[in-house]
């Protein structure tokens, strides 16, 4: 039995902290660390190390150095994202009022922006990246990709049912 990991709850938002070993067997060892989902608290992302190599499920999350961290050399990170016009839009042309401000700004506040996913995807240090959780999910799959700046990596947009070999990405 792994010994249980200590959290600090009372501060409301996700401190800096080292991955931990979740579970281990001959097969599979998992790992996770704290992220950021504005007043959603505690989240977790979690990374999977097998023979076949390594995946990173960010969760809902703004960027987050400990999901950064958790990813480092690993294979695939897949990342929920949403179109960073998305919480603008959705209120029409003209300028938003106050209400409208903070709706956006609290939508913003628990999500990877469509401008903000290509440095985390590269920073992590992942030879792919899968995009997922897409809002909104109307959006067509080449403008999800296109969307994606300052990755050297390969960007796949997720759909159902899709499957990837995790070391090649394929």
């Amino acid at each position: 039995m792994l010994p249980p990991i200590e959290v600090d709850l009372s501060q409301g938002t996700s401190p800096t902290v080292e991955p931990w070993l979740v579970m281990e067997d001959d097969t599979v060892r998992v790992s996770a660390t704290l992220v950021e989902h504005g007043a959603m608290y505690p989240c977790l992302a979690y990374r999977f190390d097998t023979a076949d190599g390594s995946v990173v499920f960010s969760g809902d999350t703004v960027p987050s150095e400990n999901l950064v961290r958790l990813s480092q050399g690993a294979d695939v990170l897949v990342h929920e994202v949403i179109d960073a016009d998305y919480a603008t839009w959705q209120f029409g042309p003209g300028p938003l009022d106050a209400a409208q401000e903070r709706a956006v700004a609290t939508v913003m506040g628990k999500h990877t922006s469509t401008d903000q996913i290509g440095a985390v995807a590269q920073a992590a240090g992942v030879s792919t990246l899968v995009l997922t959780h897409l809002v909104p999910a109307s959006i067509p799959t080449e403008r999800w990709e296109q969307a994606v700046s300052g990755f050297d990596g390969r960007v796949v947009v997720g759909q159902d049912l899709l499957e990837l070999n995790v070391r090649s990405g394929m």
